[in-house]
């Protein structure tokens, strides 16, 4: 499997700052090989246009969302997906096609959306794919926002946007998994040590002793990675600066466009 991050900022990045060559932030999502698409926001496309890379989207046949904030879901994203995209499917919570018609009204239709219940693995276009709860609230009273275990040919990826620390159903269900890349989101850096958002998100400093305990009992595979993503404009430094800080507890933050083998 080969990770791809299209997004990798919280929802405080504006694209109508954006600037070609400046260092810039979308907002959080990942493609998987070329087929599997994880969250759906306004920005991916923006991403495939300004990269270098349009077609890079034209073979997803599925995506899975972590939960219905916009920076997340996009019901016009969804839509261009599903006109553009033969067979195309979206999976998660049934919040998400309560949105999808809220927003798009009758064109909802034309979406195939399949509820992926907490606990259970599907087989999603040849992946092994588990939702297990988040640590984090949405609008919708019913929504239960998920991160996301995917497997295939052996090799593990946890995929955690968003949530602050991992709840203990997730935590007993993926601590004996040999786990080889965990992307956990940190959208609160150095600025932001004990925020108030440290209750739907991890701070710095969260990701640090987190990463310290899986590492002391030798939770997940031997070679075991740790990436970050979602992080805020407001609350970090520079990509550099993040970077060193990170490198001190073995944890590499994402940037948009980097690719990676699971």
């Amino acid at each position: 499997m080969k990770i791809t991050f299209l997004g990798t900022g919280a929802a405080d990045w504006d694209i109508k700052t954006y600037v070609h060559g400046e260092e810039f932030r979308r907002y959080s999502s990942a493609l998987v090989d070329t087929e599997l698409l994880i969250d759906a926001g306004p920005h991916i496309y923006h991403f495939a246009e300004n990269e270098g890379c349009p077609e890079i989207l034209s073979q997803v046949k599925n995506a899975i969302i972590t939960h219905s904030h916009w920076d997340h879901f996009s019901p016009k994203t969804i839509l261009r997906l599903a006109e553009n995209n033969p067979g195309f499917t979206l999976w998660g919570d049934s919040a998400c096609l309560r949105a999808l018609q809220e927003v798009l009204g009758e064109a909802a239709a034309v979406i195939n959306f399949v509820e992926l219940p907490i606990g259970e693995t599907h087989d999603i276009g040849g992946y092994n794919v588990t939702a297990w709860p988040a640590s984090h609230i949405t609008r919708d009273p019913q929504e239960e926002s998920r991160v996301y275990i995917i497997e295939k040919d052996e090799r593990i990826l946890f995929y955690g946007c968003d949530s602050a620390w991992i709840p203990s159903r997730t935590w007993n269900a993926i601590m004996r998994l040999k786990i080889n890349l965990m992307v956990l989101e940190c959208t609160c850096g150095e600025f932001a040590i004990n925020d108030w958002r440290s209750f739907d998100h991890n701070d710095i400093k969260m990701v640090e002793n987190m990463v310290d305990v899986f590492r002391k009992y030798k939770y997940f595979a031997e070679d075991v990675r740790f990436v970050t993503s979602h992080m805020a404009r407001e609350l970090h430094p520079d990509h550099a600066t993040v970077a060193q800080s990170m490198a001190a507890f073995g944890v590499q933050p994402a940037y948009d466009g980097l690719e990676l083998e699971v």
